[in-house]
């Protein structure tokens, strides 16, 4: 196969992760509108959330049980953007709670059947040697369609542009352009892979080493808080802002969030150049010193602080994602169990629960204190999870020297 075919497939698949991100992030802006037109009370725009991360962790848990063979990798890849394509269609009629909530779930189940088998296609696509650009596409889809899907559904809401409807229209077409290219580059796809041997000496030749299931967990300490972070600052953030921190402007907010994903994404394609582990170390570190930040901005109520901390967190979770992305991909590599991926993912999206745990506090006690407390337990588990990348990297160097004696 051609580069230019390979990079067409890459293109194909990255359109249809992007897709599928976007139907996650789509609907946030609609809510409110939900709410005024039908009456939803808070706590079912909440089971609505809550019902999406449920579709996403089911399909991820799901997938990570089914073994399909890597020739036919395109059926779940159309299964996918089938329920995207399905989910858009409910979205766009929906009038009442039990279609919103089916809707919401549909989307899930797609966009957790894309996660899984887009990642699995993405390293089969590219060759060990060029690994990280599997892992920099995947969390560059991810992001970007996170991040768009709210400024698309918040421009056209506010230009009252039949908000309902066209959001998933704009997502209809997608997914549709998506599986035709998907179709078109489908000989790509499901090509055969090459074989663990030939994987194992690329990565020696690339200085992996000894990398082991250890990793993955550290991995997957990383990706929690960073997700669970973002996840704060995404869904707290705005309201935050306003009654603690006295910042009137809504869309003063929403560009810095809009800034913070931004950051995000430079920060990907400038880690993709660092070794795998510098990338996770760098964006662990930047991580536990956001999180420091974020904790003194509540002593001081001042609102420059938390802009630079939810700028560093922009960068270590672009930074983590990568980083933790291509070890994961390398470990699955090595060990065929690609399941591992999947649970990279349903950890990061354990995460974005935390943030409830805050939500609950601030209904038992006041906003400083349901801070300090969510900060300084943030704050023990990013130094936890320092701890484990500076040991890994530790006992990796040290394996190292072993060898090469």
């Amino acid at each position: 196969m051609s580069d230019r075919q390979t990079s067409r497939a890459g293109m194909a698949l990255a359109l249809a992760f992007f897709s599928g991100m976007l139907s996650s992030s789509l609907p946030t802006p609609l809510y409110p509108v939900y709410i005024s037109l039908y009456g939803f009370s808070a706590s079912q725009i909440m089971a609505v959330f809550g019902v999406y991360a449920a579709g996403v962790l089911f399909a991820l848990a799901f997938t990570a049980k089914v073994h399909i063979r890597t020739s036919l990798y395109t059926r779940p890849l159309y299964a996918g953007l089938t329920c995207v394509l399905l989910s858009s269609l409910l979205m766009m009629f929906a009038d009442n709670f039990m279609i919103l909530i089916l809707g919401r779930f549909v989307t899930g189940l797609g966009s957790g059947i894309l996660m899984a088998y887009i990642n699995r296609s993405l390293i089969k696509l590219f060759d060990t040697e060029v690994s990280n650009t599997a892992a920099l596409t995947a969390s560059a889809s991810l992001i970007l369609g996170q991040a768009i899907g709210p400024l698309i559904t918040g421009e056209i809401v506010h230009r009252g542009f039949y908000a309902l409807k066209t959001p998933y229209i704009i997502l209809f077409i997608l997914v549709v352009m998506s599986i035709f290219g998907i179709w078109r580059s489908r000989l790509v796809i499901n090509r055969h892979c090459t074989t663990v041997t030939i994987e194992r000496k690329s990565v020696g030749a690339q200085s992996y080493r000894g990398l082991c299931f250890r990793d993955v967990i550290v991995c997957c300490m990383a990706i929690f808080l960073s997700w669970a972070m973002a996840s704060t600052f995404m869904s707290q953030g705005p309201t935050l802002a306003r009654s603690y921190f006295n910042v009137a402007s809504v869309q003063l907010v929403s560009y810095s969030l809009s800034a913070f994903l931004l950051v995000a994404g430079i920060s990907q394609i400038v880690m993709r150049k660092k070794h795998h582990y510098s990338s996770l170390k760098i964006g662990v570190v930047a991580q536990l010193a956001a999180v420091l930040l974020a904790l003194s901005s509540v002593h001081t109520k001042a609102p420059s602080l938390l802009f630079i901390s939810v700028m560093l967190e922009g960068f270590a979770y672009g930074a983590i994602l990568v980083g933790a992305a291509t070890i994961v991909n390398m470990v699955a590599r090595q060990s065929q169990q690609h399941h591992l991926i999947n649970l990279l993912y349903i950890v990061g999206y354990v995460g974005n629960w935390l943030p409830f745990s805050l939500s609950v506090m601030m209904d038992h006690f006041t906003q400083e204190t349901a801070l300090n407390a969510y900060l300084i337990l943030c704050s023990i588990l990013s130094t936890c999870i320092f701890l484990s990348a500076y040991f890994a990297v530790r006992c990796q160097n040290i394996t190292g020297r072993i060898r090469k004696n």
